[in-house]
């Protein structure tokens, strides 16, 4: 083989390894937020490993958001203000660490620091190996924006509920810069394109350049937008509480398609998008999960629960997992939608889970959080 043609090879290898995300301990994986876990899983069916329960009868703890994994530990937030750091071989807890505000976000992990907000409006830093707090920022509002992190690693950014949004050292909390949006952000923002695209209340998809916050456009999506939105290679996708979901240019100039097949008219999607093998997958209110098409726009199936879908899926090994508040995790074929498998919780479930390590790990809204593994 000639040489030049051996340099093009690694070139094209090189430039395909660029352009896959790399999946970061974090909602939806950070940056793109296309919600694929970074690790294999096993086929269904499933066991339980472990199950820990945050909060007592007396002092009843939720949990609003998906948990993470990192290495050989579980991080999982609760509405009571606490992290909690768990075994992952046995869900023992390693350490807790306390906030005043209660945690409705995502944690992330990165270089050995966990970044979460709190509804008192801090943004936390916190080791991983001790649960220790290292800094915090003041947003002055109640965060429930989960954040994500820049591809350098050096900026985290977030939003809050009176409608800023912020970008922060990730090794000081110095503030790098602050924009504004017209309503609450509730929304984890998704980076690339140079910029960070945040949802809300206010009704918009938002780009804000990731240097110095200014904006680069501002697209009306009809109603607000508690879910994330969601960038591919050559579109952004994102959601509404009026029952659709949208795919724009990266300039945000064209509307590619829009998807309103809902079961019930105007049903919210409360839920983010996942994005794996050209199809895209999100819980709405209709009590159903939909899967679309990410080119054309159609619906690729739809699978119906008994409750509704406000959870964000996770895509791992051709299978989707995600949860329903009917108190069930489905287990569903990417391709087909059918069901694989199913465990049910103790109480409603809101929010994703984590795939990483050969388990699954979610939490119910009483405070349950369960490790599932491939049954042996």
């Amino acid at each position: 083989m000639k040489l030049q043609t051996i340099f093009v090879l690694l070139l094209i290898a090189t430039l395909s390894r660029a352009d896959t995300p790399p999946t970061l301990p974090a909602f939806q994986g950070g940056g793109p937020l296309r919600g694929v876990a970074a690790d294999a899983i096993a086929p269904p069916p499933y066991q339980l490993r472990w199950r820990f329960k945050a909060g007592d009868d007396d002092n009843r703890a939720e949990i609003e958001n998906n948990p993470t994994i990192a290495n050989d530990t579980a991080y999982v937030a609760d509405s009571l203000g606490l992290l909690h750091a768990l075994n992952l071989a046995d869900g023992k807890e390693k350490w807790t660490y306390k906030s005043e505000g209660g945690f409705a976000t995502t944690p992330l992990v990165l270089n050995n620091k966990i970044y979460l907000g709190d509804l008192d409006g801090l943004l936390h830093c916190v080791s991983a190996d001790k649960g220790e707090k290292i800094w915090t920022f003041d947003s002055e509002g109640s965060i429930h924006s989960s954040p994500n992190v820049t591809p350098d690693g050096k900026t985290i950014l977030f939003g809050n509920d009176s409608a800023a949004v912020f970008a922060v050292d990730s090794q000081t909390g110095k503030k790098l810069w602050e924009g504004k949006g017209g309503d609450r952000i509730n929304a984890c923002p998704a980076i690339g394109f140079g910029a960070a695209f945040f949802t809300g209340c206010d009704a918009r998809l938002l780009a804000l350049n990731l240097a110095d916050g200014t904006e680069k456009f501002a697209v009306d999506l009809g109603g607000l937008a508690p879910g994330s939105p969601t960038i591919l290679d050559d579109r952004i996708i994102a959601a509404t509480g009026e029952g659709a979901v949208f795919a724009y240019s990266p300039d945000g100039k064209t509307q590619l398609w829009k998807y309103e097949d809902v079961d019930q008219q105007g049903a919210m999607f409360y839920s983010s998008p996942a994005v794996a093998d050209g199809i895209i997958v999100l819980g709405c209110r209709d009590r159903q999960v939909h899967a679309i098409d990410a080119k054309t726009g159609k619906r690729a199936w739809a699978f119906k629960t008994r409750g509704e879908v406000d959870a964000t899926a996770t895509i791992a090994s051709g299978r989707v997992y995600i949860p329903s508040k009917d108190k069930k995790l489905y287990v569903l074929d990417l391709k087909t939608g059918a069901k694989l498998y199913e465990f049910t919780a103790n109480r409603p479930i809101t929010a994703g889970p984590a795939i990483a390590g050969g388990v699954i790990i979610f939490g119910d809204t009483a405070g349950n959080v369960f490790c599932l593994e491939p049954k042996k």
